[in-house]
């Protein structure tokens, strides 16, 4: 958005957080921007709010929107098919609230709430569909690297670079993978200094060449490394839809903070983390979520890698017939701004 033109009020890269124990340090910084947010959104220039995910953040934002009596359009909003149903309340029954969802469990849980739903396409989608037809073959692509996507958040990421690293010196030393390139890909640029300097210190001579680069802006380019991978090894996220959606072996896996992990076992219902896993309702993907990343989870994930690279089927045309849908987002919000007129 910041590409197209917008003009950021507060600091965009100060705000991604990942579970709870990632948020209570940053409360007092999420604090301050939320009130220069809240301040705009009283303002009689503001006619409605667009909201996209981060739901501890704007639900806040849509709870006053509401008050206000101004539209709001929110696109991704809460996985209440996953946890705290309660929170499709706010929407219920409010026809100055539109909410988007890409998949089809999510729409499904949101009309049962009785909110205002329709299902948008995946932008991704439409760029590998875009790929797709213009003749390029996922499969006979040169796959000459080995991709690590630790995650967008710092201290997420920072968790499972270690691990990531473990594994790939355990598959140097077995001698079965092809690609001798390991990239470790930033989701910004403010990460590739932390990633390189967390670099420096789990990682041991090795054969294998590891480097930092920032993941491509565009979905074409994305879609280009992704199908250079002879395997990727992810953290769960909208990474593991687009790898998935390029026909990338993936192996998922990630250590979640302490308060994080105790909570989720009470109280998240999902049988999957990895959003093709449950697109497809089906461990296609192998998961590895733990706190402890021990001898035997290493030697586990070390496996998965193995079967992965041997024989790693596509799943891309499956997932690209569920995120079909008949809005996309210049439809949703040519309604959306009518709405303001």
């Amino acid at each position: 958005m910041q590409q197209a033109g917008l003009q950021p009020l507060v600091d965009f890269e100060t705000l991604p957080v990942s579970g709870f124990g990632d948020v209570l340090p940053k409360y007092l910084q999420l604090r301050k921007h939320y009130k220069v947010l809240e301040t705009a959104l009283i303002s009689a220039d503001c006619k409605g709010l667009v909201s996209v995910d981060y739901p501890g953040f704007n639900m806040r934002l849509v709870t006053l929107a509401k008050k206000l009596k101004k539209p709001v359009l929110y696109v991704a909003p809460p996985q209440i098919w996953a946890w705290k149903s309660h929170r499709a309340k706010l929407f219920a029954g409010c026809e100055n609230i539109s909410l988007a969802t890409f998949f089809d469990f999510e729409i499904e849980a949101y009309k049962n709430a009785n909110c205002n739903v329709v299902k948008m396409v995946h932008p991704f989608a439409n760029s590998v569909l875009q790929a797709n037809v213009s003749g390029e073959d996922c499969l006979s692509t040169k796959r000459n690297k080995i991709l690590l996507l630790p995650g967008s958040r710092k201290s997420q990421a920072l968790r499972n670079i270690s691990a990531f690293l473990d594994v790939v010196n355990k598959c140097e030393q077995d001698a079965f993978l092809h690609s001798k390139n390991v990239v470790l890909l930033a989701a910004r640029d403010s990460l590739v200094p932390i990633f390189e300097k967390a670099l420096a210190r789990f990682y041991s001579a090795s054969k294998l060449k590891v480097s930092v680069c920032v993941s491509p802006k565009t979905a074409e380019e994305r879609i280009d490394l992704f199908r250079s991978a002879e395997i990727s090894i992810s953290a769960p996220g909208t990474a593991t839809l687009e790898l998935a959606l390029s026909g990338c072996p993936m192996v998922v896996c990630t250590k979640p903070d302490f308060l994080t992990m105790v909570l989720a076992k009470r109280s998240v219902k999902t049988k999957f983390f990895a959003l093709p896993n449950i697109i497809l309702q089906r461990a296609v993907f192998p998961e590895f979520i733990t706190r402890t990343f021990d001898f035997q989870t290493l030697a586990e994930v070390v496996d998965a890698v193995k079967k992965m690279t041997v024989a790693a089927p596509s799943f891309s045309k499956v997932l690209l017939q569920n995120l079909q849908a008949d809005y996309n987002s210049e439809k949703l919000m040519s309604e959306f701004l009518a709405k303001l007129v």
